[in-house]
């Protein structure tokens, strides 16, 4: 393994990524996460930020460029390789993508048979152990997505995306929808884990609250490229329409709820 890829889990370079017919939406796009680190990543709407994750995923070829994940690029032939830099990444996405005919227990479980190599009574050992961490009960298994609060569906889908035990933790938008309330648990939630597993986070959001309590570092994606990766004190110093929209003091004092 390269000191590059020991110290990054993603690595992005020169990327060029187009929707439909000659639609620029990235250009000379520049990013790299560390292993040891929360990156959150902002932009304004049409910026093309979940555009941007799928092929941090791995879910659309760019154009041109090179993405490369635990130092792996999702074009190498060798299957056996992409297959396991995949399965060292764990999706939240933003609406929770339960499978709705499938009850909590056997969406969180979805993974972990898809993976194979488990009996049942391990994936069951899992399932239950993935449900604690994201504070469920095992009796909550028996629900089906359409009976769970808006809360619930995003601590199971948390549970399913930690199935694996993943070193990179992928998160889109994870508290849109949530009251305050549920927004400061989630977000104290996910701190506690990072604590316990030390996995890496990337993070899209809108949201100023969980962005401050969680972040190491901000990337603000704006006219088709990364126009700076810093720290939030250092990011909000850019004169930059969108920058300056976005962390003006009107938007921070509605964060602290005044």
């Amino acid at each position: 393994m390269s000191d590059s890829a020991a110290e990054h889990v993603v690595e992005i370079e020169g990327l060029l990524n187009t929707v439909g017919p000659g639609i620029v939406l990235h250009r000379d796009l520049e990013l790299r996460v560390r292993r040891d680190e929360v990156l959150s990543l902002v932009g304004g709407s049409g910026s093309g930020k979940s555009q941007l994750l799928r092929v941090m995923l791995g879910l659309k070829a760019p154009q041109a460029g090179s993405v490369r994940v635990f130092g792996v690029s999702w074009r190498d032939p060798r299957w056996k390789r992409v297959r396991d830099a995949r399965r060292r990444m764990g999706m939240l996405f933003q609406n929770g993508a339960l499978f709705s005919a499938l009850s909590v227990y056997d969406n969180v479980a979805f993974p972990l048979r898809e993976r194979g190599g488990l009996l049942e009574g391990e994936v069951r050992s899992i399932v239950h152990a993935k449900l604690a961490q994201v504070e469920l009960d095992p009796s909550h298994g028996a629900l089906l997505p359409a009976n769970l609060s808006g809360g619930m569906v995003k601590r199971v889908a948390l549970a399913r995306a930690l199935a694996l035990s993943p070193e990179l933790l992928v998160l889109d938008e994870p508290t849109a929808g949530l009251d305050p309330d549920r927004t400061t648990r989630f977000v104290r939630l996910i701190k506690r884990l990072r604590e316990e597993q030390r996995f890496a986070v990337i993070m899209v959001t809108h949201d100023l609250m969980p962005l401050y309590e969680l972040t190491d570092r901000v990337a603000v994606l704006a006219d088709q490229h990364i126009i700076a990766c810093d720290t939030i004190a250092a990011v909000r110093r850019l004169e930059h329409r969108f920058v300056q929209n976005f962390f003006g003091p009107e938007r921070r004092r509605a964060a602290d709820g005044g």
